[in-house]
């Protein structure tokens, strides 16, 4: 994939590179762009933006439509919600350190905690085999049982279809976008709408490489550890993976756990209050960035008007978000003091717990609906005003 993703960007900068129509406000053509430039390049941008915010975990043994839909939905959230995905990230990433760190002394790093969220370890007992899937299936392999504990961080990204190499270059990509559009800004010259919504999305793209630095792309086969109990160890020296085994070892998520690896991913933790923060930064960062438009010229006033209440949704829903999730839980703590029966308590936690769920249904909704509009309408203003298409120096 990373070598298309090069030979893409190539042919979009010798189209910018070749002579093209001028406009009728420019006749002499100094430093100009085209409308496919400007396209092109965006594209370019948000297929990145997409495609490393996929990165899905194991799904071997699934079915091919369910795996489809899967990879589809993941790509549909990056462009429709990005704010969920770096939610998704942030909650692998904590969750990958905190198996770290019940690992410490196996020298376990991050990379082994993320290729155990992604449901990545097997445990081989006879004939019976394990998923472990969450920090306290992992027990097992502490307790000294496990023929062959040890699998070192060269193993599990030598499973990987990506590196160091092509994170660096894909985040090279994004910033040089950024950087092209700050220049614009810097000399005075205008941004597309479609630029404006592609630069949001780049932005909040950097924290996913952070994030998912560590975890493995692409994983196809999982590792499987033999209990020393077993009767059947299955290889010779209990090394290596058999894919066979792994073929005949059926795995299928039910509705909750599709829906848990679209939003929190592999991570099974309740850390709640730090997911809703992030969520709430991914807004105001998303939110603010398309409020940079709001003196845009739009191809009529009614569209700047939907534009400048559409990214100010985005800015509000952080706030009316933690007034409908801590009010809530402020005011069921409330009642619950001044109430001595338990069941008082526990009537008011649980609906605290429902409410604040159904606000982030809500909101999260609300946000899925807000953002494809900016999109739509983001891509009607492509050569909206005409010194759009005049180039910075600099970058010329």
């Amino acid at each position: 994939m990373l070598p298309l993703l090069l030979l893409f960007s190539l042919m979009v900068h010798l189209a910018g590179a070749a002579s093209t129509e001028c406009p009728a406000t420019d006749p002499a053509c100094s430093n100009y762009r085209s409308v496919w430039n400007i396209i092109s390049t965006c594209a370019f941008t948000l297929i990145i933006c997409i495609w490393n915010a996929t990165y899905p975990n194991i799904t071997l043994g699934e079915r091919w439509y369910k795996v489809v839909f899967y990879r589809a939905a993941l790509a549909l959230l990056a462009l429709v919600t990005p704010e969920v995905t770096i939610v998704r990230a942030y909650s692998e990433w904590r969750y990958a350190g905190q198996i770290r760190g019940d690992f410490s002394s196996q020298q376990w790093t991050r990379a082994h905690g993320f290729f155990a969220l992604m449901q990545g370890f097997n445990l081989q007992d006879g004939t019976r085999r394990q998923l472990l899937k969450t920090r306290d299936d992992l027990i097992c392999l502490r307790e000294g049982k496990i023929i062959n504990p040890k699998i070192t961080k060269e193993e599990i990204h030598g499973r990987s279809k990506s590196d160091g190499l092509r994170n660096t270059l894909l985040a090279l990509q994004l910033s040089w976008f950024i950087l092209q559009v700050i220049t614009r800004a810097t000399n005075h010259l205008a941004i597309t709408l479609v630029e404006l919504d592609t630069l949001a999305l780049a932005v909040l793209s950097l924290p996913l490489f952070f994030f998912w630095w560590s975890k493995p792309m692409e994983v196809e086969c999982r590792h499987v550890f033999y209990s020393s109990t077993s009767s059947s160890a299955g290889d010779g020296d209990g090394q290596t993976t058999s894919s066979e085994l792994d073929a005949a070892f059926s795995v299928s998520r039910s509705k909750d756990e599709w829906l848990r690896e679209l939003t929190i991913g592999g991570a099974y933790s309740n850390d709640i209050g730090e997911n809703i923060l992030v969520l709430s930064l991914g807004w105001l960062v998303f939110g603010g960035l398309h409020l940079i438009a709001w003196d845009f010229q739009f191809p009529s006033q009614a569209e700047k008007i939907a534009w400048r209440v559409a990214s100010l949704a985005l800015i509000a829903a952080p706030g009316l978000f933690f007034l409908d999730y801590y009010g809530v839980r402020w005011y069921y703590m409330i009642v619950g003091s001044t109430n001595s029966t338990n069941v008082t308590s526990t009537g008011g936690s649980t609906g605290s717990t429902v409410t604040s769920a159904g606000g982030t249904v809500g909101f999260t909704g609300s946000s899925a609906v807000t953002n494809p509009f900016i999109l739509l309408e983001a891509s009607t203003g492509i050569g909206d005003p005409t010194s759009s298409y005049d180039q910075p120096t600099s970058l010329g």
